[in-house]
């Protein structure tokens, strides 16, 4: 598996994948897409096996009150690529490149009905900070995770 950083022409392929991977309300339309993926303070590293997109995660980094932290805005593994550590690849380079940025945590935002998600990240060591209610529209709540970086922590 080859991690790599993403390109302008990246765009069409990761937003079909997070079609795949989510339905609406979950996933993002093109324009949103793009805004994610191409923001100053984004970082984006693709996963790729023989040219195929295997995954990718887009992290935002953002000031916080706690100090900086890096939003992971969307993770998403193709079905045929699932199970087989390209996750827990991705969200290890996520994390790396947060730490560099001096980042204190990962955050992101999970549904709560996400059970195989949420035991993803309760395993790679995010915790729950707390519920907010209607984060995806009604009655689709979304529990707030974080997990605190060593690389930061001095």
């Amino acid at each position: 598996m080859r991690l790599r950083g993403y390109r302008a022409e990246d765009l069409d392929a990761i937003q079909k994948l997070d079609e795949i991977c989510f339905e609406p309300p979950f996933c993002f339309s093109r324009r949103a897409m793009r805004r994610f993926t191409e923001a100053r303070r984004a970082r984006v590293v693709l996963a790729e096996e023989k040219k195929i997109l295997a995954g990718f995660v887009v992290v935002h980094l953002q000031k916080t009150a706690h100090g900086p932290v890096g939003y992971v805005v969307t993770l998403d593994v193709s079905p045929e690529f699932r199970r087989r550590g390209v996750a827990t690849q991705l969200m290890r380079e996520a994390a790396r490149l947060a730490g560099s940025e001096h980042c204190v945590a990962l955050m992101l935002h999970v549904f709560t009905g996400n059970e195989p998600a949420i035991r993803f990240y309760t395993q790679d060591g995010f915790l729950r900070s707390h519920l907010e209610e209607g984060y995806y529209g009604p009655a689709k709540d979304a529990w707030v995770l974080y997990k605190p970086l060593r690389s930061a922590i001095r």
